[in-house]
């Protein structure tokens, strides 16, 4: 959806820098993004889970070490 909307240039230019985007739209659907997913958060974190639910909300089997070490790049050593 087109529109035209005054965006702080201070605000717009450090998420640019911060973040690596190049366009002002990218910028703005970034922020956006990171707006509704903090949101998100802040209603799953306003009710507490029962203990029981913490107990059981995580396999204690699921190695996160693991899943990362297998989803990294692989390096290639010259010779």
């Amino acid at each position: 959806m087109k529109t035209t909307i005054d965006i702080d240039e201070g605000k717009l230019d450090a998420v640019m820098h911060l973040t690596g985007v190049r366009s002002r739209k990218a910028a703005v659907d970034y922020a956006l993004a990171c707006a509704e997913r903090v949101e998100r958060l802040r209603k799953v974190f306003e009710k507490p889970l029962p203990d029981e639910e913490y107990r059981t909300a995580v396999d204690p089997a699921y190695d996160v070490a693991a899943l990362r070490a297998k989803d990294r790049p692989k390096r290639h050593v010259a010779r």
